[in-house]
């Protein structure tokens, strides 16, 4: 490894706000703050059906490790999508998902930058933990129940027509996407993101919006398991019955009662897929 210090944005490679660098000067400026070590022996390809969870872990590893640092550019998105042998719109989601949650930032005409420490939003903590480690998935399963239940009784007791009308057509486009796994999973982080918003709490709505991107890291994976889309589907629709009937305990104990079987059905594909010890 070189033993030159890594670079940092200096004066020169600034450009004034909302002005697109040029090429030559983009280029000093990825040069400028390109990591010492790019991380090419610690990239390999991904085989796990997450993809995009892979990506997410491979990158935010680098990142703990120290070998990318706070201030580092990363490589692009086209020579991430070689080294990890997977298709550039799956680096777009991995990445799109580390800068919601702050770890990476994005910068027009740049690429995307290593987030310093002091970054806002939720403590790097909290998020990190979630993110990186099947051992945090019941915190994962503690917040959502704590969050997502009792969003789920508000949201039966403030309902409006439009309200129901909108989650009961996210409903529905989860039935008509079974074949299409993006778009089942946009529906489901949808459907519970919506419950949120009904429970006419902007800072349960925040909280379940950041929720939802971690859930779209890890949960696509059981969606490969024959019968679990139809079975998340017939649980979304007890949970929408019971709102749309305004009964908020039963919409509180159907959304405990699916979040709870959700998290074991995840945690069985995890176990699943661990190597056999010794």
């Amino acid at each position: 490894m070189p033993d030159m210090p890594l670079q940092r944005k200096s004066r020169e490679a600034a450009h004034l706000p909302g002005q697109t660098p040029r090429p030559a000067a983009a280029k000093r400026a990825r040069d400028q703050h390109a990591p010492q070590d790019d991380g090419a022996d610690y990239i390999r390809p991904v085989s796990r059906a997450t993809l995009a969870q892979e990506i997410v872990d491979a990158i935010a590893e680098l990142i703990m490790s120290g070998i990318w640092k706070p201030g580092d550019l990363i490589p692009s998105e086209k020579e991430l999508a070689a080294r990890f042998q997977v298709g550039r719109s799956t680096i777009r989601e991995a990445v799109k998902s580390l800068a919601v949650l702050g770890v990476l930032e994005a910068r027009v005409g740049e690429g995307s930058y290593v987030r310093e420490t002091n970054s806002e939003l939720l403590s790097g903590a909290f998020k990190w933990g979630l993110l990186l480690s099947e051992r945090n998935l019941g915190d994962l399963v503690d917040v959502r129940v704590l969050v997502e239940v009792e969003c789920a009784r508000r949201a039966a007791a403030a309902r409006t027509d439009q309200s129901m009308a909108r989650l009961l057509r996210t409903l529905q486009e989860m039935r008509d996407g079974q074949d299409n796994q993006r778009r089942f999973m946009a529906c489901d982080n949808a459907f519970h993101t919506q419950i949120a918003e009904m429970a006419g709490n902007r800072i349960f709505a925040s909280i379940g919006s950041t929720i939802q991107v971690i859930v779209r890291l890890w949960y696509p994976a059981t969606y490969y398991v024959p019968k679990i889309k139809g079975t998340t589907i017939a649980e979304h629709t007890v949970i929408a019955e019971a709102i749309g009937a305004g009964d908020a305990e039963a919409a509180r104990a159907a959304m405990r009662c699916h979040l709870l079987k959700a998290a074991d059905r995840l945690e069985r594909v995890m176990a699943g897929r661990r190597p056999a010890a010794g």
